[in-house]
Order: structure tokens, then C-alpha cells, then sequence
């Protein structure tokens, strides 16, 4: 015999508030947490940082923007993306030790918030990738009948952002033919490195090799260090701009010669429409300390659209122009590109 023992409305309302209790209990263990310069407590959820604007969605309050410069901790349950001018990091902010960063207790590092330029979730949606992007463009052209043609471009690049420091790897090669003749032949190959010695300030190393035997640039090979600003780095894109000085090998028309110049680099990227669409712009200038050298720039310019989270189209155009070219050749060689990007 099972005897039912009735609940009477003191004991039903003391059910009900345990529950509702508990249920809050554990939303405030899986919710975030804002503390403010004047000791005021926020709990809920961080929507976005960015533009120096903390965006925090509470339930008693419903979304509140708060200026970022009177946010004193901030942890988070969930993971983000977090980028400033010197670092970009995904994971959870945490206070361990009285410190503040993003991680884990054992993956972690320190982080202020002032220092963070934009914070989001990761999404799931095809969009260019932030911390490590390695990518490969091909564009291909083939014509026969009254006249053949052969046409080649590759541009491989492999940038990877660390906390304190960002390495960028090109690989340019162009190639065409025409009846059978060649009429370019160029190799490009650069290395670069951002050493953050503050938010904004970064050191640089750079190498790089260029190859245009039709132009009778048998080698042009160039090691420098610089000094360089990282302007801006968010969600929305990343400028910085860098001089240095370099010592410049050339071997032109079979004759070595090696000079001292002076070299001025920018780096730009924009996205747009949660960043599927990305505007490109890369540039490197060297004045070459040498009589009847002049200048040398390099640029690469253009613009990519996300087909899907792996493949996107580009549209480029890369610049070399010099100054005083080897006799015979033309200044200006511009080459326009419209083929397909790879993503790894």
C-alpha cells in the first residue's frame, strides 16, 4: 500500500523557491562576469569588444554597452576570439593570481583588457581565418589556334600570429609564353617577422629574393631590420607600416654588386560582410644607396570573396616598378591575376 502524503501550499511555495534558487545558482556558475573601476558587479553574458565598447548582456538589465576603459576584470564561461595590436589569442579570460588573460590555469597569458582592440565568438559560418592563414592562389591561361599561349601565376603565403610576434611567408611565381617563347620569367620569395616590443611597437627582420632573368635581374637578394607600428589589428582588418634598413646583393647583367638602402614596408587587410569579402593592399619600397640605382617597389594588390570555409576567387594585381632598371628593360611590369584561392 503506497500512502500519498498531500503538499500544502506552504511546502508547494517552498519547492517552487528552491528550484528557482537553484536554477539561478546555476546560471550564475555558467555565466560571465564584469567588474567595473567603482566596485560595481555585473553577471551575464559578453556579447562583443570592440571600437572601445564593451557590449554585456545581463538578464535583469538586458544589453548594456560600457566604455572599456572602466572595465577592471572580465571572465568569461565561453570562448572568444581575442585580438589587439600585438596579440590574438581564442579562449576564455580568466583571473588567476590577481592577473588578468586569456587560456587556461595551465595554458595562460596575461592579457589587460584595455589592451584588447575586438572580442567575438567563433563562428562556425565560412569566413577567412584570424590566427594562422597559410593559402595558396592559382590562375591559369591557355590559348591556341591563330597564336598559343601559356600563362602561369602562383602566390603562396602562409601568415602566422603568435602573442608577441607575427610571421609572414610569400611565394610569387609568374610565368608566360607565347608561340613558344618565354616572355616572363619572375620569382619572388620574402620572409618577414614582427617582434612586439609594446602594444603598438614591433621590431623586423625581412629577407627576400627576386628572380627576373628577362629584365637581366639575375638575383636581387635583401636582408634588413627595422623599426614598424601596428596602426590598427580587429575583426574589421589590420594596417601597420614598418622602416629599416637593409643591404641589398644584385647580380645585373652577370656583374655582382652589393649595396646598403633604405627600405619602407605597409601591410593592409579589410574585410567586410563578416569578413567573406577581404581588400588587400602589401607594399615594400627600397632606395638603393648606389649612383644610377634609384628605387625598387613592390606591391600586390587586390581582392578575395569566401566561396566556402576552404576556397574563395582573387582578384590581384602585382606591382614592380624601378626607377632605373636595367637598359633595355621597361619600369613599370604590372600583372593582373582572376583566379582561385585555397585555404589550409
Amino acid at each position: 500500500m503506497v500512502m500519498r502524503i498531500p503538499l500544502t501550499t506552504h511546502w508547494r511555495r517552498s519547492l517552487q523557491l528552491a528550484a528557482l534558487l537553484a536554477m539561478s545558482q546555476l546560471g550564475s556558475v555558467q555565466a560571465d562576469t564584469l567588474l567595473l573601476h567603482n566596485g560595481d558587479r555585473l553577471s551575464g553574458t559578453l556579447v562583443s569588444i570592440a571600437d572601445q565598447k564593451v557590449a554585456f548582456e545581463t538578464v535583469y538589465a538586458g544589453l548594456l554597452t560600457i566604455e572599456q576603459r572602466v572595465v577592471a576584470q572580465l571572465e568569461t564561461s565561453r570562448v572568444y576570439n581575442f585580438r589587439g595590436a600585438a596579440f590574438e589569442r581564442q579562449g576564455r579570460l580568466l583571473m588567476l593570481d590577481g592577473r588578468q588573460g586569456v587560456g587556461q590555469p595551465d595554458d595562460f597569458a596575461s592579457i589587460d583588457i584595455a589592451s584588447i582592440e575586438s572580442a567575438d565568438r567563433q563562428r562556425v559560418m565560412a569566413m577567412l581565418p584570424l590566427d594562422w592563414v597559410s593559402r595558396v592562389d592559382l590562375s591559369a591561361v591557355f590559348s591556341s589556334g591563330n597564336s598559343s599561349t601559356e600563362s602561369f601565376n602562383t602566390l603562396a603565403e602562409s601568415r602566422l600570429k603568435r602573442p608577441n610576434a607575427e610571421h609572414l611567408l610569400t611565394l610569387l611565381r609568374n610565368t608566360e609564353k607565347a608561340e613558344g617563347a618565354t616572355s616572363k620569367d619572375q620569382v619572388d620569395l620574402s620572409y618577414g617577422l614582427k617582434r612586439f616590443i609594446s602594444p603598438r611597437w614591433y621590431g623586423s627582420a625581412n629577407g627576400n629574393y627576386f628572380r627576373d632573368e628577362l629584365k637581366d635581374i639575375d638575383q636581387r637578394l635583401s636582408i634588413g631590420a627595422g623599426l614598424g607600428f601596428q596602426l590598427t589589428n580587429s575583426r574589421r582588418g589590420a594596417l601597420s607600416t614598418e622602416v629599416g634598413v637593409s643591404a641589398v646583393q644584385e647580380r645585373l647583367n652577370g656583374v655582382d654588386r652589393t649595396n646598403p638602402a633604405a627600405r619602407w614596408a605597409i601591410d593592409f587587410q579589410r574585410y567586410f560582410f563578416d569578413r567573406r569579402v577581404e581588400v588587400f593592399h602589401r607594399q615594400t619600397v627600397l632606395a638603393i644607396a648606389s649612383e644610377g640605382r634609384g628605387q625598387v617597389l613592390t606591391s600586390s594588390t587586390g581582392l578575395r570573396f569566401a566561396l566556402s570555409e576552404r576556397v574563395d576567387t582573387a582578384l590581384r594585381t602585382d606591382l614592380n616598378y624601378e626607377t632605373n632598371p636595367p637598359q633595355g628593360s621597361e619600369k613599370t611590369d604590372t600583372t593582373y591575376t582572376l583566379g582561385v584561392g585555397l585555404k589550409f
